[in-house]
């Protein structure tokens, strides 16, 4: 008999968490494991990715799509949110939110313990943080791992019972299980890590499909794929991207692929420096592959990473990859793979730079990627938690 597993993560949104976990559902073995993914939000871009050997369960607060039952406590839920325009009684009540948020929250479990009362899973893999109470009160599983995602330890989101609960805290790399470590000393014992893992197959594929956008062949294309957030640092690309112009690299175009928060202010940034015609803002992409594909050069400029996917990816198709340290430090070989520069929009600009002027190197990273696929990491990887969900 099949072994049951479940997958909770917050929601199918595209994002690296998102596409490394729907990496990891098409890459099951399904005739040894009977799998479900259940997410706790509507957002589902990225669902149709998922393979269909695997059961898909949606448990949204406001609208019906696998359950027969509605949510019937969403307008509570609603009390908790920020308001652009907050009514007087909205404003009076923001005083009461962490209680409503803690009443509504076990509310919210129940709706979802009583809709799966009649399951039983061997393994609940809890891979989202944010989702660890859900899935300990509403999941009835004979042992729960979680995996733990976030790149800045102190800031993240940590969920007491998660810890507590889990057999095995996963880390996506050796350096955040280190500092879990000491974050957490007492669950010292349940750190391990497992690397991300990337679809391949399904990467280069994707790769070769006609983008909205073609690039300028003459031009240095350089691209960049994430969040509009802080982490990002698309702010830094900006100031990079301005001094390399002051320098005269007029051929230079500079393609971000990506939405989220911080969109509109990095374009008012980006025309307040007078780099928009250079600078390209290209949104949010279900296909991201075909603009890192025809990148002369992948550039990830971010303050910070954990195990990023995206670099992965850029790997996985073998492109020349420049990351800032703590980007990338746990994934690039600086000098041998890609190249590893400073957090800072100086170090950035001097290291496209140098790539810039110096081809032959790019062209090292590139053989280097080629001749060290990944297909190897991939199968370490399934062996890795397959162990897990066999033990007794």
């Amino acid at each position: 008999m099949r072994k049951k597993i479940l997958f909770i993560s917050e929601a199918l949104w595209i994002g690296g968490i998102e596409t490394a976990l729907v990496n990891l559902l098409n890459r099951m073995d399904y005739e040894e494991y009977d799998v479900t993914c259940l997410v706790v939000r509507g957002s589902l871009d990225i669902a149709d990715r998922i393979t269909p050997k695997c059961r898909l369960v949606v448990a949204d607060r406001e609208k019906v799509f696998t359950f027969s039952e509605a949510y019937k406590y969403s307008r509570l839920y609603h009390l908790t949110e920020e308001s652009e325009n907050p009514s007087w009684l909205h404003r009076a009540m923001m005083w009461a939110v962490p209680a409503i948020k803690w009443v509504e929250n076990r509310l919210y479990i129940q709706y979802i313990r009583e809709q799966m009362k009649d399951e039983r899973f061997d393994t609940c893999v809890i891979y989202s943080d944010r989702t660890a109470e859900i899935a300990v009160r509403a999941i009835n599983a004979e042992q729960y791992l979680l995996f733990y995602h976030n790149a800045i330890m102190d800031k993240a989101y940590h969920d007491e019972i998660g810890y507590r609960k889990s057999r095995k805290i996963i880390a996506v790399s050796e350096k955040k299980a280190e500092e879990l470590k000491s974050f957490r000393p007492k669950y010292a014992a349940k750190y391990m890590t497992i690397h991300n893992l990337v679809d391949l197959d399904g990467v280069m594929e994707k790769s070769q499909m006609a983008p909205d956008t073609v690039f300028q062949e003459e031009a240095f294309n350089l691209v960049t794929c994430g969040r509009l957030a802080h982490q990002k640092a698309i702010d830094w690309a900006i100031q990079a991207m301005r001094s390399l112009l002051d320098k005269g690299y007029a051929d230079l175009h500079w393609w971000i692929v990506g939405g989220g928060p911080d969109e509109q202010a990095l374009r008012k940034q980006a025309e307040g420096a007078d780099i928009i015609s250079y600078f390209h803002f290209l949104g949010m992409q279900n296909n991201p592959y075909p603009y890192i594909a025809n990148a002369n050069l992948y550039v990830q400029p971010s303050r910070y990473e954990n195990y990023s996917v995206v670099i992965l990816e850029a790997m996985a198709l073998c492109k020349p990859i420049l990351a800032t340290i703590p980007a990338a430090e746990m994934q690039i070989r600086s000098g041998e793979n890609g190249m590893l520069c400073e957090a800072s929009p100086e170090s950035i600009a001097e290291s496209i730079e140098y790539l810039y002027l110096h081809r032959k190197e790019m062209e090292k990273y590139v053989q280097a990627l080629k001749d060290n696929g990944l297909d190897k990491q991939n199968e370490e990887i399934m062996d890795s938690l397959y162990r897990l969900f066999d033990e007794e």
